[in-house]
């Protein structure tokens, strides 16, 4: 583990129930005379622009950005940028989930920087400021709201990232509320999403103890209430554990990375555009056991933090037993006819954009290890869409 490190910043947080009226206080705190709210159609049906709107009254008139639905792309994102220019000293606010976070916290910086949104893909050129920001997210899982990254799919589709200090907000408002209308099936994804981000930020190789106080307590956490939140939705308490534990596996993940669950992730992302956090949850659990194999020292805390006292060798059987009591299958529906590729995963993987992840896993993949991760992905898909199938067909009619 290593002994010399530092951390970025830590957001400030507003947390529980009711936590949405600390709203206005916490835009008017800096001095903004508008503000961009940028959100999702699904969001914006709910009413609750509209409510936010009423909630900051004419101290901070508010232009809503509703962003097309899919991936965060570079027209999106050029797109809420020019409506934030526009703006008289602007206020960004994200609300919704990673997707609707992810393309606030860029247009945030991109707004007070030159150019374009390609420009600053990769980190290859660095942001010059950002407009003040607030992050609400709409449900537990990607840990964006305090992340230094962000991910936008290029004009190919390929799924890329961006970075820098300039994407964390001024200040995250968390209300358990707000998730209490998400479906089951996106419960159990984001929350399986926060799970891996805590599971691969324990265990990667930039890993020290902050990581772990903030990681192995996620794990607790989701292991004790996602499947409560997917079976019981009303359960607030589970609600709230949910969006804490996915706050502070965005704080591992921001301090330690991510590893070879999102390395696959994202190559399924640009190949057939799986929602992220089913895209991680495969990835991970097909090569979970492989990434032990050697290294089960790394991961004897993580096993110990979701089950007491198991050891690493456990960490793969129980983490498919947690997929199946948050009812993942049922987030596979969509994708009933999709056939994958093995060769073709494979190689995506290997992409550029993918090393980086790819390098920080507890173990790397060798030469020869690429097909065979990419193999077991695709056979681990194909159980789980057969299993489902199976059961639609015994459901009565």
């Amino acid at each position: 583990m290593q002994m010399n490190f530092t951390t970025g910043r830590q957001v400030p947080l507003v947390v529980g129930a009711g936590a949405l009226a600390r709203l206005p206080e916490l835009c008017l705190a800096h001095q903004a005379r508008s503000a961009l709210m940028v959100t999702d159609a699904g969001i914006a049906a709910t009413g609750l622009v509209d409510t936010l709107t009423t909630l900051l009254g004419d101290d901070l008139p508010v232009t809503p950005f509703i962003a097309p639905p899919g991936e965060p792309t570079l027209a999106t994102v050029d797109a809420g940028t020019e409506a934030a220019r526009s703006l008289d000293a602007p206020l960004v606010i994200g609300l919704g989930g990673g997707t609707a976070l992810d393309i606030a916290k860029l247009v945030a910086a991109l707004a007070a920087s030159p150019g374009a949104m390609a420009d600053y893909l990769l980190a290859r050129t660095p942001w010059q400021g950002r407009a003040p920001a607030v992050m609400i997210p709409t449900t537990s899982g990607t840990g964006s709201e305090v992340t230094r990254t962000s991910i936008i799919a290029d004009d190919q589709g390929r799924k890329q990232w961006a970075w820098g200090d300039e994407l964390l907000p001024d200040a995250v408002l968390l209300d358990p509320e707000l998730t209490l209308s998400l479906p089951a099936s996106l419960t159990s994804a984001t929350g399986l999403d926060a799970f891996v981000h805590a599971l691969e930020a324990t265990s990667g190789q930039g890993r020290h103890a902050f990581i772990e106080a903030s990681g192995l307590q996620a794990m607790r956490l989701i292991g004790q209430a996602l499947p409560r939140a997917v079976v019981a939705p009303n359960d607030l308490e589970a609600r709230q554990q949910m969006q804490v534990a996915a706050c502070l596996a965005g704080q591992a993940i921001d301090n330690g990375g991510t590893g070879l669950g999102h390395n696959i992730g994202h190559a399924l992302g640009s190949l057939y555009h799986l929602p992220h956090g089913v895209a991680v949850t495969l990835g991970v659990e097909a090569t979970l056991a492989w990434t032990i194999e050697g290294r089960e020292a790394v991961f004897t805390a993580a096993a110990d933090a979701l089950a007491s006292g198991d050891v690493a060798s456990d960490l793969p059987a129980r983490f498919s037993a947690l997929v199946d009591a948050a009812r993942f299958n049922a987030a596979l529906a969509p994708f009933a006819n999709l056939k994958m590729d093995a060769e073709a995963l494979a190689a995506t993987m290997q992409a550029e954009e993918n090393a980086p992840m790819a390098n920080n896993a507890a173990r790397r993949p060798a030469a020869e290890d690429w097909l065979a991760l990419a193999e077991a992905t695709v056979a681990l898909f194909e159980r789980r869409q057969a299993t489902l199938i199976s059961a639609t067909r015994e459901q009565p009619a």
